[in-house]
């Protein structure tokens, strides 16, 4: 790709996301930092693939003076439904590709995902995440729960979503502020969320390699130190 690059020859837009995500696999093979930076260069380059299809869209229909019929007497989904802003506007952000735990933990990416009463706005609550959300507040409240929860969901099913659910309900946040956790509370049983301290530990962000030391020298070098560490800091 390189090569090509240099004497000025065409690639494709996927030609140039696969060549990153090869450098973006090798760097993390090898723990290097500027693995998170070839990230943010994939998300920008998605961003501008859409923008083009947008632009490709608004041209094949300025081009054309014949309307589609509805069939069926539907609607057309943009007479029923208000696009979000982002997706309006041909632009969306790195976030609304998937949300990213890590990201919410240290205050980045989107309002939707990192501000709990904005996340639950915009969260439908299944009877699955339901049935999560109050066995997570029957346990902590001493009650009835499973000690611990293990999701098996297929790739996008939702497990980042899930523990973001979690780590917003115990945040501290007034339960009033978050929609739908009234109906959370009262299938648990309670009337109050209890004191948590949660942890957060994110697989791909630690490595074996790279050991991290923390704030007052701590060198966390394996994952129960971590869990340790973190539970200390939470006290």
């Amino acid at each position: 790709m390189r090569n090509r690059w240099a004497h000025q020859n065409p690639f494709s837009t996927d030609d140039a996301y696969r060549a990153l995500d090869s450098a973006g696999r090798l760097l993390t093979a090898i723990s290097a930092s500027e693995a998170d930076e070839i990230e943010k260069i994939k998300m920008e380059l998605l961003r501008v693939r859409f923008d083009e299809q947008v632009r490709g869209e608004k041209r094949k229909v300025a081009g054309t003076a014949i309307e589609s019929q509805a069939t069926g007497g539907f609607k057309p989904w943009r007479e029923v439904v208000n696009p979000h802003k982002d997706v309006a506007s041909g632009r969306y952000q790195q976030a609304e590709f998937a949300a990213d735990l890590w990201q919410v933990h240290i205050g980045e990416g989107s309002d939707e995902y990192r501000k709990p009463a904005e996340f639950f706005r915009r969260t439908y609550l299944t009877e699955s995440l339901k049935q999560l959300l109050t066995g997570a507040v029957r346990r902590l409240a001493g009650q009835a729960g499973d000690p611990v929860v293990q999701l098996q969901t297929n790739f996008g099913g939702g497990k980042t979503h899930s523990m973001l659910a979690l780590y917003h309900l115990f945040s501290g946040t007034p339960p009033g502020e978050l929609l739908g956790i009234d109906a959370v509370l009262k299938d648990a049983g309670v009337s109050k969320l209890p004191a948590v301290k949660p942890v957060v530990l994110v697989g791909n962000k630690i490595s074996p390699g790279n050991p991290l030391t923390k704030a007052d020298g701590t060198v966390v070098r394996t994952l129960w130190a971590g869990v340790a560490v973190g539970r200390q800091e939470s006290l």
